[in-house]
């Protein structure tokens, strides 16, 4: 019966897309930590099969931006044509008219998670895609998306009552309140906002695509790079955390000071801080993920002294 009734709930949408095409099947992508993820698979009058996923909206997103799938899909675009490796957007619907709240529709990449094993080619991809994103000037996206670091001022503005000391909390804050009114940013940049290698989809060693964007904003591109730097930490250890950092400093020679690279490190750290519990990692990952992470922090903290 929920598969008749996602079927049902779904029609609609696959019509607007792909009037002429049958919706064979709806399945849920699990994951999504922002967003709804809905996969529709469609048959085509030829024969053609076809995937399309529908990206609904949470109230993260919606306190953020009123009209999320507008943006998101005018961003997919304008990345599109400047030649990233980003999914090709289908329809966007801010109305709420079909699905009682605002979703996106973009094409179905059938791909696989990242390579489990670090190398120079897994490197040098990331690499790109970061380098290429962050030359680009933000254009019409600077009207539509935030300023990232408006998500800086307000956390560092709510301060719990019962900091997360496990996360280091305490500390990050201390240092980056002192640190962040007079930083100086690099000119504005588009930012993918949550970039990591699970926001990606390879075939082998070649990534296809870089998915997610609803986390997009306008920033110091230093923040996305400390960001990956963290999450490959994560992902593959401290070594491809800082082989990324060397291989990407090399990239954009003369363009980007990383002199005060640990501060944005500790912009990074922010972000999971007291949320680790929430991602549904068993007890051995979440050790692990833990011990990592406080690493990574107080790397930055003895760098910056």
């Amino acid at each position: 019966m929920a598969g008749v009734n996602l079927q049902s709930r779904f029609l609609p949408v696959a019509r607007r897309v792909a009037p002429e095409a049958r919706l064979r099947g709806v399945r849920r992508l699990l994951g999504g930590m922002s967003a709804e993820i809905t996969v529709l698979e469609l048959e085509h009058p030829d024969g053609r099969a076809e995937g399309l996923v529908v990206r609904e909206y949470g109230t993260k997103n919606l306190a953020a931006d009123r009209h999320p799938a507008g943006t998101e899909t005018e961003l997919l675009r304008q990345l599109a044509d400047h030649g990233l490796p980003v999914p090709t957007p289908r329809y966007a619907d801010d109305t709420g008219d079909l699905l009682g709240g605002p979703f996106c529709v973009i094409d179905f990449i059938d791909a696989d998670p990242p390579p489990p094993t670090w190398s120079a080619a897994v490197a040098d991809q990331f690499v790109e895609l970061l380098a290429q994103l962050h030359r680009l000037p933000p254009g019409p996206a600077l009207d539509r998306l935030g300023r990232y670091a408006d998500k800086v001022d307000r956390w560092l503005a709510a301060a719990p009552e019962q900091p997360d000391e496990s996360m280091r909390e305490t500390l990050i804050r201390n240092r980056l309140g002192a640190w962040w009114p007079r930083h100086n940013e690099h000119p504005a940049r588009i930012l993918h906002g949550d970039i990591w290698p699970g926001n990606t989809l390879w075939h082998g060693n070649r990534m296809v695509v870089a998915i997610d964007w609803e986390d997009a904003a306008v920033g110091d591109p230093r923040s996305d790079l400390a960001n990956l730097r963290m999450e490959l930490v994560w992902a593959y250890g401290v070594d491809a955390a800082e082989d990324f950092t060397r291989r990407y400093a090399a990239a954009r020679a003369g363009e980007l000071d990383l002199d005060g690279l640990p501060y944005w490190d500790l912009v990074a750290a922010r972000r999971p801080v007291g949320r680790l519990g929430e991602w549904g990692l068993d007890p051995r990952r979440l050790d692990r993920h833990l011990a990592r992470f406080q690493g990574f922090v107080d790397r930055a903290l003895d760098r910056i002294g």
